[in-house]
């Protein structure tokens, strides 16, 4: 703003904030704090429009749209529930109606959860007086729990579901509860299409018990390019899973896979079933031979991100097979980027037998994916790895940035730290590494070119390190090789439960003490790499 002199100060708009994209993109550094955008809102009519569309474009429950009536017309019964204290008048229903208009997203967060809800009956002359697709014309995304949970006595929440659809509608979240009527199911998967084309993400899931399973399912439009389907009853997963390979759009599918995984998902003349434009698929289920039942049976040429999880604890041989069905899978090895296995079995560790090691031999099949950036194996299993292994990884995956092998119980150490160091520093991209070594000998150092010994190439992508159950004495120097090659690690974890902790603990404190020494003395710091290369054995 400019300032005119005079017998009053007059302030007088700069021409650049008549542009709306320049408003916009100040905007965009205030949207992570709903009291800095409310602020701009309030600073003058320039800033208002733009501050409230973003202010309102996204929420997680119908909440804060009530309270836009006048204060004395609401009340929270019971500090969990809003009423009527007393009938709004016709025009102070409008701020909800101008706001409402603003939202784009419902989507669901959880932050909310203990926030006042409004009861059925003001829901319901809410949209009595303003229907959802006409009070939401701008209406994206919806999460329809963020809606639903609000209901109390509301009637049927699939009959309210439907009043949301409009051709506007893209992204569409929903779950059939227990005892909806089998009727308004069909009813409503009949619709979904027709009365919301737009449609290019869905998710619909189930309780276990679902009481009636209606008989067909929506057919789902070629232009879909994501879909999430939770455990259905057998026959709609029949007709589902077929229908998936016409979807020529298709980049995102989630598909819970239950026990009849087998029964339902037969392709016809023993050929896989192709999903070529398939980018992210992920599987979760009660058991890992249900994931690999699936992944024997399709062809992911395209497949970048795949995403396993499980309830029961698998044995050595099952994580074998998922890791060998990805060569048939994925028929190529050029795309696949990012591969995430977790159990969440409760104790893994009481089904495996001393002898179901997770040996390295196990996890090659991997390093033909040459453009794999993130590997993450958590809690599958008590791990034995080798040196040879780690070092084959920073040479088949170079981009590499995360790469976990996590564990709620220790295996073999038969990775040593040199190989640690090395994997760490060859791999410049590296962030986030989670691997449990043997940190109890000084490392072997490389030779340089002339045949000197000579440190690791300093890596300063690295930020994250837990080094499992790892093993550490202070005969290896661990902590000042941390401080020498990692400069910008800043988060060092490890397992509290195993009888090397007190170890770790002292480690830390060490390495923590030369982070200070060297903000106050650079020239000390600086002597460092040299002490390290005169303790080499």
């Amino acid at each position: 703003m400019q300032m005119i002199e005079g017998y009053q100060q007059l302030f007088v708009m700069h021409n650049a904030l008549k542009v709306n994209d320049i408003v916009y993109a100040i905007l965009q550094h205030a949207k992570s704090s709903k009291s800095d955008l409310l602020n701009m809102a309030m600073t003058c009519s320039t800033f208002s429009n733009l501050a409230l569309d973003m202010l309102w474009s996204q929420q997680d429950n119908l909440t804060p749209l009530v309270q836009c009536l006048p204060r004395d017309t609401w009340t929270v019964w019971y500090g969990r529930t809003i009423i009527f204290s007393r009938e709004p008048l016709s025009t102070e229903w409008e701020r909800v109606r101008i706001n409402a208009a603003r939202i784009c997203e419902f989507i669901f967060t959880g932050y909310t959860c203990r926030s006042p809800k409004p009861s059925g009956l003001v829901l319901q002359q809410l949209f009595e007086l303003f229907p959802p697709a006409v009070l939401f014309p701008q209406l994206r995304t919806l999460h329809f729990n963020t809606v639903s949970r609000h209901l109390l006595n509301f009637g049927s929440e699939l009959s309210l579901l439907r009043q949301f659809l409009s051709p506007e509608l893209e992204s569409l979240t929903f779950n059939v509860l227990p005892g909806a009527p089998m009727h308004e199911v069909e009813q409503l998967f009949d619709a979904l299409f027709t009365e919301a084309p737009g449609l290019r993400q869905l998710s619909l899931h189930s309780a276990h018990n679902l009481s009636a399973c209606p008989s067909k399912v929506p057919k789902l439009p070629k232009k879909l390019n994501g879909l999430s389907i939770g455990l259905l009853g057998m026959d709609l997963m029949k007709q589902i899973i077929p229908n998936i390979q016409h979807l020529r759009s298709l980049q995102t599918l989630t598909l819970a896979l239950g026990k009849s995984v087998d029964m339902v998902f037969q392709p016809s003349g023993g050929m896989p079933l192709e999903l070529s434009t398939l980018r992210h698929l992920y599987l979760p289920g009660a058991r890992l031979e249900n994931c690999i039942s699936f992944l024997h049976k399709v062809a992911m040429p395209q497949l970048s991100v795949l995403e396993i999880s499980y309830y029961t604890a698998a044995q050595p041989a099952e994580i074998t097979a998922v890791i060998e069905s990805l060569s048939t899978s994925c028929k190529t090895f050029a795309f696949l980027e990012d591969i995430t296995v977790v159990d969440y079995s409760e104790n893994p560790s009481e089904e495996l037998g001393p002898d179901d090691q997770l040996h390295s031999s196990i996890f090659r099949p991997l390093l033909r994916f040459r453009r794999l950036s993130s590997v993450k194996f958590i809690d599958i299993g008590k791990y034995c790895l080798d040196d040879a292994f780690i070092e084959d990884v920073a040479v088949a995956w170079p981009d590499l940035c995360t790469l976990t092998f996590a564990s709620k119980v220790p295996g073999e150490y038969q990775v040593t730290l040199t190989s640690v160091l090395s994997l760490a520093t060859r791999c410049k991209s590296l962030h986030d590494l989670h691997l449990t070594f043997d940190a109890t000998h000084f490392p072997t150092l490389p030779h340089a070119p002339d045949g000197n010994l000579r440190l690791w190439t300093t890596q300063t992508a690295v930020r994250k390190l837990h080094v499992g159950h790892s093993k550490v004495s202070e005969a290896s120097r661990f902590h000042l090789f941390l401080a020498v090659l990692f400069p910008n690690l800043a988060d060092l974890k490890y397992c509290f439960d195993f009888y090397g902790l007190s170890a770790w603990i002292q480690l830390e404190k060490a390495w923590s003490e030369l982070l200070i020494e060297r903000e106050n003395s650079a020239d000390e710091a600086a002597s460092w790499p040299n002490f390290l290369l005169q303790l080499q054995p």
